[in-house]
């Protein structure tokens, strides 16, 4: 399961997918993926930070994707948003090093390369040529 930032970014990257090469406005993406638009200017500057789109500004401008879809996969977008380790387990509270903690860890990170290779095989241009048939 993704987390929601990781979803509403995916799903906001589509709606661009889908338009490219044209701008798209950011009212227009939070109506096509019903993502509040507060949180999808947050979620934008985001993807702005992470190379994954481009501000066009002024009358006519909007967001364009700063990548081709077809080689932008989802395992690159949760790269860039979340950094190579992923969704990394949440802290826990300081306890003394202990087997079973670091045996949980190390099949956290194992299960999160799984995750992301899978999520490596599929672009942008998968999920729009998908949503078309």
């Amino acid at each position: 399961m993704l987390p929601k930032r990781i979803e509403y970014s995916i799903r906001a990257l589509v709606v661009l997918a889908g338009a490219a090469p044209q701008t798209v406005k950011a009212q227009d993406v939070a109506d096509a993926q019903d993502i509040p638009a507060g949180y999808l200017y947050d979620l934008l500057a985001d993807l702005r930070r992470a190379d994954l789109v481009q501000v066009q500004r002024g009358t006519g401008g909007g967001y364009t994707l700063a990548l081709p879809p077809a080689s932008l996969t989802l395992g690159e977008i949760v790269r860039r948003l979340d950094g190579p380790g992923g969704n990394d387990p949440p802290p826990g509270i300081d306890l003394p090093p202990d087997r079973a903690i670091e045996r949980l860890h190390s099949l956290w990170d194992r299960a999160n390369r799984v995750r992301l290779d899978y999520l490596d095989a599929v672009t942008l241009a998968d999920l729009i040529n998908h949503a078309a048939h």
